[in-house]
């Protein structure tokens, strides 16, 4: 049986991270623009190996025209500001990452995560432990204002193809896929990763909003709308290709499900808070897998709620989570 594969003119550059996630796939559309899909992380071996990637190809960073931004995480956005400075290159995002992609973005997203992580009882030391780590990131990031935005539905030109862009919220608010009906092509950034859950990260309100996005509820959402999609061939944010999109989909439904329900199993007849909960499900974890720890449990509870499954009483600005009988 012959693997489908992706067509002649779009290149997969593996980039490495400082983070746990590994390297992050960055990818090169040749043609008129020329366009990178994301330009990895700000720190001298990411930026190296684009350099080599590039060179491989027959080009230099001078040469790109274009880079979609597929959503505002480090890994993802951190050299585009470099890259632009180099080469003059548009960028395109979706506008809800826009905020975040801002100067002022780190200090308002430490500001948030410093008040949601009280919500979910953190101890006054880990907190500070977050916070550290959370600058620590800001080193592979730099402030970039996009040229345009892209919505759901537009289309964009790749190698002489129409790709569609997808809005679809759940890792990041503002994350986007492209999709190529005719050759049942998809690039998934983080939406669909083959060999790790793409973790729905708490996430600031957006500006001028009050209201804590639903960030599990809204990739839940997405999943089964890509699921519907007609896809031979899935290129992911990281790891290997995806070749059965539904199957994939269809377990990571089922691992949030069976999660869901542990919760409730740890919950019993207690009230919770989200740091308790993540202290019985994610035990011993260090700072970066806490902050997504508890951003997976949050995730969780707030779907839960959502169904009906649970609800929150707050005492001192701390939620507290309890089975609905």
């Amino acid at each position: 049986m012959t693997h489908p594969t992706a067509p002649p003119y779009l290149h997969t550059l593996s980039i490495p991270t400082p983070f746990p996630v590994g390297p992050v796939n960055v990818y090169l559309a040749e043609g008129d623009p020329l366009t990178l899909v994301d330009a990895g992380p700000r720190c001298d071996r990411a930026r190296q190996a684009l350099e080599n990637g590039l060179a491989g190809r027959g080009y230099g960073v001078a040469d790109v025209r274009r880079i979609v931004l597929t959503h505002a995480h480090a890994d993802h956005c951190g050299l585009a500001a470099e890259l632009v400075r180099a080469s003059g290159a548009e960028v395109l995002t979706h506008a809800v990452s826009v905020p975040w992609l801002e100067k002022s973005a780190n200090a308002r997203r430490l500001a948030f995560y410093a008040e949601v992580m009280r919500w979910a009882g953190v101890p006054v030391k880990t907190l500070v432990d977050l916070s550290r780590m959370r600058r620590g990131v800001e080193r592979y990031d730099e402030p970039i204002v996009p040229d345009g935005t892209l919505a759901d539905g537009d289309v964009l030109q790749l190698g002489g193809d129409d790709w569609r862009v997808l809005h679809t919220p759940g890792h990041a608010g503002g994350l986007i896929c492209l999709y190529q009906p005719r050759r049942r092509l998809l690039i998934s950034s983080d939406h669909l990763l083959r060999d790790i859950s793409s973790n729905p990260v708490v996430e600031p309100p957006a500006p001028g909003e009050t209201g804590r996005p639903r960030r599990l509820v809204e990739y839940m959402a997405q999943l089964r709308r890509v699921a519907a999609l007609d896809v031979a061939l899935a290129l992911p944010g990281h790891g290997p290709p995806i070749t059965d999109h539904r199957a994939l989909i269809r377990e990571r439904l089922a691992f949030h499900e069976a999660r869901a329900r542990h919760m409730l199993e740890v919950m019993g007849e207690r009230a919770l808070t989200a740091h308790e909960m993540a202290g019985v499900l994610f035990p011993g974890v260090d700072p970066v897998d806490y902050f997504l720890a508890i951003s997976e449990v949050v995730g969780h509870l707030q779907w839960l709620e959502v169904e009906g499954r649970v609800t929150h009483d707050e005492h001192g600005g701390v939620a507290h989570w309890r089975r609905v009988i």
